[in-house]
């Protein structure tokens, strides 16, 4: 190994980086003759900067070169596993993950990151295995957090001596019993949440999540179309043809009882839908469900199919709509939210949108970026992860002052993570 005191010539480069100045760091660093002994850190300078400023193929490049002579080298072991997990490589960052598991003495980041690898491959059955191995370890809320958000597409096999897959087996048993009505009356919700967060008394998780979806298989690729349109300023072409059925309810209890009809009606296509409490800075509205559909015949079909299932379950709403693809891109294009219902759109998508648009995937290709996320449909029954929901939809409706929800929930209730994702919206929220 070479010496301290021979290394000296790197602290600048070292200090670069630690600056966050990466640019100035590599500059530095092209411009030094390493010898051999020297050669390894070199490598790892590289590895680290590149991986820093999320090239994440050139730090595999580099940090590869140091897997030869250091085959068991931890950190670079779990920074490729990360690369190629971030260019959507979750099979190959697998292996990776799987030797850092082998050669780590306390394996729990190795653990998590195989979980969090095969669930987005669709393996739930694996990653169940590698978050309870992660969890025997260390008691990580991000790892239960993974761990129950699997129960919306996966009941697993086997739950016993396994305390959340027992619990979400539990809460299973529940809501098959409970026998669901379309017409769900305060006193059923009350029974409802009574016997489910009686199951929730011993678990100490504060849950991170406000969005109750139900999915099919299709991949809207969200991500990719808003990283079109933050760097370009246009919309994707897909977006285009993208509906949404906007219904927003009057309160909390409400919101419970969209979600049973979210929950159990049957769709031809099977649309992607979600209940939502509104934690998005300035935007009007606290209580939402949306239905996403493809092109604005099947928008119009659905918006008549729910406002009648609304009506017959007796739901008190404010609104229901038809939106044009996402909220986001009205400030910069206000012609775009404007629905036309008696032929072709007005605003149109721009034919020299598409050079930007290949521009961009064009560099996602250079960055060897794949998709391959499989996305599942959800298993449409009541689990853990939708009571821990509803559990946060509760502590968001006492902290903006809706009353409602006293009606069903007498005990206090509190959500840390609710009251700092709003803490700046309280006076906001209160008025709508």
């Amino acid at each position: 190994m070479t010496r301290t005191n021979k290394l000296s010539k790197y602290n600048n480069i070292i200090n670069e980086i630690k600056r966050k100045n990466y640019n100035t760091a590599l500059n530095l660093l092209s411009k030094i003759q390493s010898n051999s002994d020297e050669i390894h850190l070199e490598n790892k300078l590289f590895g680290s900067i590149y991986f820093k400023k999320k090239n994440w193929m050139k730090s595999i490049e580099y940090f590869k070169k140091i897997l030869k002579n250091d085959s068991k080298d931890l950190v670079v072991l779990n920074n490729i596993g990360v690369a190629l997990y971030n260019t959507g490589k979750f099979e190959e960052a697998i292996n990776f993950f799987e030797k850092l598991s082998i050669y780590e003495d306390n394996s729990v980041n190795a653990f998590k990151s195989l979980g969090i690898s095969y669930k987005n491959i669709g393996n739930y059955e694996k990653a169940i295995e590698y978050f309870l191995k992660a969890l025997n370890i260390d008691n990580n809320d991000l790892i239960k957090q993974n761990l129950i958000d699997i129960f919306n597409y996966y009941i697993p096999k086997e739950t016993k001596n396994y305390y959340f897959l027992n619990l979400n087996k539990e809460i299973l048993n529940i809501n098959n019993e409970l026998n669901l009505k379309k017409k769900f009356d305060e006193k059923n919700i009350k029974k409802f949440i009574d016997q489910n967060f009686d199951k929730l008394d011993n678990l100490n998780l504060d849950y991170k999540e406000t969005q109750i979806f139900r999915r099919n298989t299709v991949d809207l690729n969200c991500d990719r179309h808003f990283k079109v349109f933050n760097k370009y300023k246009i919309i994707p072409k897909y977006c285009f043809d993208c509906y949404k059925i906007q219904i927003d309810v009057i309160n909390v209890i409400n919101l419970i009882k969209l979600f049973f009809i979210f929950n159990k009606i049957n769709l031809k296509n099977n649309n992607i839908r979600k209940c939502v409490v509104e934690t998005r800075n300035k935007v009007i509205g606290n209580y939402k469900g949306y239905v996403f559909c493809t092109g604005l015949n099947e928008a119009r079909e659905l918006i008549e199919l729910f406002s009648n299932e609304i009506k017959e379950s007796g739901i008190i709403i404010k609104k229901i709509k038809i939106k044009h693809g996402c909220t986001e891109f009205y400030k910069e294009y206000p012609e775009y939210e404007e629905i036309n219902y008696n032929g072709e759109q007005k605003f149109k998508y721009q034919n020299n949108w598409k050079k930007k648009e290949d521009l961009l995937d064009e560099r996602l290709q250079n960055e060897h970026m794949k998709n391959e996320k499989v996305i599942g449909p959800t298993i449409n029954k009541i689990n853990l992860s939708d009571i821990l929901i509803i559990r946060n939809w509760l502590a968001y409706a006492c902290l903006i002052e809706d009353k409602s929800y006293t009606q069903v929930f007498s005990k206090e209730i509190k959500s840390n993570f609710i009251s700092e994702t709003i803490k700046d919206q309280i006076n906001f929220r209160k008025n709508y």
